[in-house]
């Protein structure tokens, strides 16, 4: 009896280890193409992370070399108006005299009101920038000119802003998709182009050929310090 019932004890614990035991996934099947998605805490974060799924790029830009203007547009009218959003103070000119030549004091005077005022330092700007703005003042009407930022004082030779050839601005009432599509029938060849949506202005420079235009949705305010988007334009 004492061996009938540890046999039996025996094949009732077989029993149960086979019925109770856990069930173990079978690998994916050699061949079949395809790899499950895994699914780890991402470093530091206590988040998951589904690998395999990368993020959309903030910024997406490209050389132009077609579908642009043919020979350069009339003279706009020269009259300038500027305000400066992050300094609250504005200017009004005109860049030409009556000849149709620049008026070199109303230069100077945009060119002090773009300066790059914490460091104290200006430099002279390209004064086909200084035409784009007057087209853009014609075209809307007389609008003001809100600037964001003008020559930075911060020695890059890929910044436009640095070489005084860049400006980033918006038009008052005016979204700036609107603007943007309104500056692009400006481009003979050798124009940046850059839209930020999330923060609500434009980049336009003079620079070599190609032209080049692009897409920032990073939400970072190009100057300033914070996070940047991973691919900064020549800006």
């Amino acid at each position: 009896m004492r061996v009938q019932s540890a046999t039996t004890r025996v094949v009732l614990l077989a029993a149960a280890l086979s019925f109770g035991a856990p069930a173990t996934a079978a690998p994916p099947s050699a061949g079949s193409g395809k790899t499950a998605a895994v699914t780890r805490p991402a470093a530091g974060k206590g988040k998951a992370v589904r690998k395999g799924k990368g993020r959309r790029s903030a910024f997406r830009g490209h050389g132009v070399f077609n579908g642009l203007r043919v020979g350069a547009p009339p003279r706009p009218s020269g009259r300038i108006h500027l305000y400066s959003v992050n300094h609250r103070d504005e200017v009004k000119v005109s860049i030409f005299k009556d000849d149709g030549s620049y008026d070199e004091e109303a230069l100077m005077k945009l060119n002090h009101f773009v300066r790059a005022r914490s460091a104290g330092t200006e430099r002279a700007i390209e004064p086909r920038l200084y035409e784009i703005l007057s087209h853009i003042y014609d075209q809307f009407g007389g609008k003001v000119l809100e600037v964001v930022s003008g020559f930075r004082d911060q020695p890059r030779a890929t910044s436009y802003h640095y070489l005084g050839s860049a400006m980033d601005m918006r038009v008052r009432d005016v979204s700036i998709r609107e603007l943007r599509d309104f500056v692009k029938t400006l481009d003979t060849g050798g124009m940046g182009l850059g839209l930020y949506p999330r923060v609500g202005f434009i980049h336009v420079d003079v620079r070599p050929e190609p032209s080049y235009y692009w897409v920032d949705r990073s939400g970072h305010r190009p100057g300033k310090r914070g996070k940047l988007a991973k691919k900064v334009p020549r800006s």
